[in-house]
């Protein structure tokens, strides 16, 4: 009897630790939501921590994007929380990227600079109305692709009363000084410029400017510091002395201020690492502009979401359903 007792505790004992080996003992895994569905739970003070103890609480919502274009590729499964306090609502997002992509680096040969890259983008678009179809079909409500000639295809509205707050995260533009473009669509004012349909929100000042010279065949900004793939504020930013420079220096596409006014209205965190992105976003739940979504827990709010690799335009994927973000 003794030696079966000796047993069952050798046994016990071993299971625990092979359960402390292989990360028993830490917090638990956060629950899943259910389908196409986001979550939000009330916490007591929202944050941009991406490692916040209370996302070990929120469920997290696993959708599979699909490319926008037939015959791209599938695009990564993005994993999404939320969380929001009696003022704001932050939600984290994550998906894997195998590279950091950032868009018009400038690269010195010794003689001349060359262009290349583009950036890596989580983008949100949520109705700003109460909008039946979005309700039943996302953002295939708002997209308008039914010319054979995709050039021609274009993202808004039909109807002069219905709008939409569209959230525009980008790696090389906005994230490096915490915060995501915030944009709204309308009608398509031209029918000629597929892009009329979209306007950036209102803004006193700041927001990223293109860093080139009046040729286009090189940058016009260094940053104070001294040349290197860093980001340029505006406010460091000097004329480009190209004697400082040695063969293979960088220098950034962009020279970048948070913008002041509604288009600077969601901070953001984000950070890329070991293949994978890792971003918050957090807004107030009424910013009290016209061109943002007002948020009303517990009032449900359907939205679209889509993320690209080292692109724009057509190259990105999409969630292929209408996506739901409830309360909690």
């Amino acid at each position: 009897m003794k030696r079966f007792s000796m047993i069952v505790i050798t046994g016990l004992l071993l299971v625990l630790v092979l359960a402390a080996c292989s990360g028993g003992g830490s917090e638990p895994a956060a629950p899943e939501s259910k389908l196409n569905t986001l979550t939000a739970v009330k916490v007591d003070a929202t944050s941009l921590d991406l490692n916040a103890a209370y996302w070990a609480n929120a469920p997290v919502m696993s959708v599979d994007t699909q490319p926008a274009a037939e015959g791209n590729p599938d695009g990564p499964v993005v994993k999404m929380q939320a969380v929001y306090d009696g003022e704001y609502i932050a939600i984290r997002a994550e998906w894997a990227d195998p590279t950091e992509s950032l868009k018009n680096l400038w690269t010195w040969d010794g003689a001349a600079f060359t262009k290349s890259g583009d950036e890596d983008r989580l983008m949100m678009v949520f109705p700003i109305q109460n909008n039946a179809e979005f309700a039943s079909k996302g953002c295939a409500a708002a997209c308008h692709n039914s010319s054979e000639n995709p050039d021609e295809w274009w993202m808004g509205s039909d109807d002069q009363a219905l709008t939409y707050d569209a959230w525009h995260g980008k790696s090389t533009r906005t994230y490096p000084v915490g915060y995501v473009d915030d944009k709204w669509w309308g009608v398509q004012e031209d029918p000629a410029d597929v892009e009329s349909s979209r306007h950036g929100d209102a803004k006193d000042s700041g927001g990223e400017k293109t860093n080139a010279n009046e040729a286009g065949d090189g940058p016009m900004f260094m940053n104070s510091e001294g040349p290197g793939p860093e980001f340029i504020l505006t406010a460091d930013a000097v004329p480009l002395d190209t004697s400082m420079l040695s063969t293979g220096d960088v220098i950034y596409g962009y020279t970048l201020e948070k913008p002041v006014g509604s288009r600077g209205d969601i901070e953001a965190n984000a950070v890329w690492a070991n293949g994978t992105w890792v971003v918050v976003y957090r807004r107030l739940l009424n910013t009290g502009h016209d061109d943002d979504v007002s948020f009303s827990p517990p009032k449900p709010a359907p939205f679209g979401m889509s993320v690209v690799d080292n692109g724009g335009g057509l190259p990105h994927t999409v969630a292929p359903d209408v996506l739901t973000l409830e309360w909690k």
